[in-house]
């Protein structure tokens, strides 16, 4: 299972964990964290997100997923906290695996969103807060990741509103099959916020600097003082047989409280004392590649008889395993399924009066195409004789 954790100056007070596995087998993970005032909201944090997972929905947070002929999607995993100013984070990664036929490597793409609330109660008269001023994100890949190929945004961001696109160097054809789009957009707003692009190495990294009251009473922007999401993604390059890697993915906020006086021998200036907290919450994951295989890989039956064979699909971490079909099957030949998620026994039965020396070619595939290594240059072949 993926690990969350958070790195505050307060102490975590309570946690909130929840744990779903969808229709494709993919993990969706839930870990919140509180300190202690904080834990109401947690709470309905957690509440919110079990109430989109029953419905089957997609959260307002969701970023939009790449398409599944390109991307295969292996967890969902999401981390939060709120402090003791009731100021909230939360912190969303989605991790997906390139349905690739390039033999030079293998290719990964992480996707973030991350969104602050503040515990705002005004500005105005003497005080001013809290309200964010700063956030961190940053995505880490280990060994033996060797580059990171493509990040967004990808730049200083200035504009209210904005988008990245990342993907597009991925060719159809050659790293993927053929009429796949690879490529995925993201768009947001982000008035009075400036984001600024740090990425190098296999570090993908922004900071975002928001705009706030300096020895002024007037309120903070909306982004600062209110509910703000940001999305943020990555592809790194593994080499090609990668069977795993450790991914690190953190967010982080500053937030100030500020208190005006007047100052001066004579009381004519006013003067300002600000008090900031922030937390880091983050998200570490062993990144594995889906598998699948066919054990034996040829039978031999005489007419009117059957035969067996095991086909064993996962998705690393989830057990309801990676989506299988099989194709190119024979009139003469009666499959038990046809298609599957998982592991699964299927039986072939020789109808009678099959003549001897027919030979069946099936063709054991993912479902899309290409999700995992064993099938990158194409199907598992299954022979199936009759003798």
């Amino acid at each position: 299972m993926p690990q969350a954790s958070v790195s505050v100056s307060s102490r975590v007070a309570s946690v909130f964990q929840g744990v779903r596995l969808d229709h494709a087998g993919v993990m969706h993970v839930y870990q919140g964290y509180a300190a202690a005032g904080g834990e109401a909201r947690a709470a309905a944090g957690l509440n919110q997100w079990i109430s989109e997972q029953a419905n089957a929905r997609t959260s307002t947070l969701a970023a939009s997923a790449p398409s599944n002929q390109a991307w295969t999607q292996l967890a969902s995993t999401v981390t939060s906290f709120t402090d003791s100013w009731n100021d909230y984070i939360f912190y969303g990664m989605d991790d997906y695996r390139l349905n690739d036929i390039n033999s030079g490597g293998e290719w990964y793409l992480f996707a973030t969103r991350t969104l602050t609330s503040p515990g705002y109660l005004g500005c105005g008269g003497s005080n001013c807060g809290p309200y964010i001023f700063q956030r961190n994100i940053t995505m880490t890949a280990g060994s033996p990741v060797s580059s990171l190929i493509d990040h967004g945004p990808s730049s200083t961001i200035t504009t209210s509103s904005t988008s990245y696109t990342v993907g597009v160097s991925l060719s159809a054809g050659t790293d993927v099959g053929v009429g796949v789009n690879a490529s995925t957009t993201q768009t947001w707003d982000q008035p009075s916020v400036t984001t600024y692009d740090q990425s190098s190495g296999l570090r993908a990294a922004w900071q975002e600097a928001f705009s706030g009251p300096t020895l002024n009473i007037a309120p903070p922007p909306a982004t600062a003082s209110g509910s703000f999401q940001s999305d943020q993604a990555a592809i790194f390059q593994a080499p090609e047989g990668t069977t795993s890697f450790s991914l690190f993915g953190a967010g982080s906020y500053a937030a100030e409280k500020d208190t005006f006086y007047s100052c001066g021998l004579f009381g004519w200036a006013t003067c300002e004392s600000s008090a900031v907290q922030g937390a880091t919450v983050s998200i570490s994951l062993n990144v594995r590649p889906p598998a699948i295989s066919v054990s034996p890989t040829s039978l031999v039956l005489s007419s009117g008889t059957s035969g067996s064979f095991g086909i064993q699909a996962t998705i690393p971490g989830s057990t309801q395993g990676l989506t299988w079909d099989i194709t190119n099957d024979q009139s003469w030949l009666a499959l038990t399924s046809l298609v599957g998620n998982g592991s699964a026994n299927v039986v072939a039965t020789v109808l009678p009066k099959t003549k001897k020396g027919s030979v069946a070619y099936l063709n054991i595939n993912t479902s899309p195409a290409y999700a995992a290594p064993s099938v990158e240059r194409g199907p598992i072949v299954l022979k199936v004789t009759v003798h």
